[in-house]
């Protein structure tokens, strides 16, 4: 037995073994497994994704915000049982103001009295040193007019110009009786975007210079003097850009310097919200991207149609209180 062991011990070392024929092995096989787990990889899973069954139809949820009257504030004020309605804005009021005018339908679906106080071509933001007459009727000047019961400035403003309807809604605001209103109904278009109003200033939240800071400040002093009305502020629909070579810009991805549309109406739609008053979302919820063909009669002006379509949406809100 122990001469077989002697034996293969002395078999075991006369065996020559070559490292450098293992090291090619291992990496040969190393070499084949990597091989095999990258041509796995790239073969990837059997996926269900057909490119024709594309939907390009989303559901997108209007950003309204619904806020009713706080029954408090209403007390020891004598209800005449009419419903009052004072409108302000720009083009969506001032375009039309016969029976297909915006404010006169809005007072047909609600069976309610309406006055029309709009401005053709203003803004919500102001500016210090108006370069037309339409900038001397930022939101702003407008209020403070209101709640001072001095219209001077608008009315040497609106003297400045031709157009009459101008001097038509400082008549109309001059002898309105703020006390009567129920409800007031703000709607601008997208001429602050058009017109490079800054939307918001970060370091100044009521600078009445920027778009969100004259909303503000406008919408508190409204119900600081006059606690009774009710605030809604119809935002602006889809509309385009048109340049100063008259080329069509899409107004949703168009960016002229201080954002794009939506980025307008999200800024009217955080103030509204934290000052407590309704927000109606035309941009989602009424007049959009794929229907404004139909509902506007250029780029930015809404037709007949548009504005029946503006006061039903409007009227379903006022008359569910």
């Amino acid at each position: 037995m122990q001469e077989k062991l002697n034996l293969f011990k002395n078999r075991l070392k006369n065996i020559k073994i070559n490292y450098h024929l293992i090291i090619i092995v291992i990496i040969v096989i190393i070499f084949l497994i990597t091989l095999f787990i990258l041509l796995r990889w790239n073969k990837g899973v059997e996926s269900s994704y057909d490119p024709d069954l594309i939907n390009t139809d989303f559901d997108v949820e209007p950003l309204d915000f619904i806020m009713h009257m706080d029954p408090r504030l209403l007390e020891g004020r004598e209800d005449d049982g009419e419903l009052h309605i004072l409108c302000l804005g720009n083009n969506p009021f001032s375009d039309e103001t016969g029976e297909n005018g915006l404010a006169q339908l809005i007072a047909k679906e609600t069976a309610g009295i309406t006055y029309n106080g709009a401005f053709p071509d203003s803004m919500i933001a102001n500016r210090k040193a108006p370069a037309n007459v339409a900038e001397s009727f930022g939101l702003f000047y407008v209020t403070m007019a209101l709640v001072n019961n001095d219209f001077a400035y608008l009315r040497e403003s609106a003297g400045k110009t031709q157009d009459k309807r101008y001097a038509d809604a400082v008549d109309v605001l001059e002898n309105l009786d703020l006390n009567k209103i129920d409800v007031l109904v703000m709607m601008y278009d997208t001429t602050d975007y058009n017109q490079l109003s800054p939307a918001d200033d970060p370091n100044n939240e009521y600078n009445i210079d920027a778009y969100t800071g004259s909303l503000r400040t406008s919408i508190e002093v409204f119900k600081e003097h006059y606690p009774h009305i009710r605030i809604i502020m119809m935002s602006h629909s889809y509309a385009m850009y048109m340049d100063e070579e008259g080329v069509l810009h899409n107004g949703t991805v168009t960016d002229l310097g201080n954002g794009d549309i939506p980025h307008y109406l999200i800024m009217g739609f955080q103030v509204a919200t934290s000052s407590g008053i309704t927000f109606i979302d035309n941009y989602f919820g009424t007049i959009h991207e794929e229907n404004f063909h139909e509902y506007m009669r250029d780029h930015m002006h809404y037709n007949d149609v548009g504005r029946r379509l503006l006061a039903k949406r409007v009227a379903e809100i006022i008359l569910d209180e």
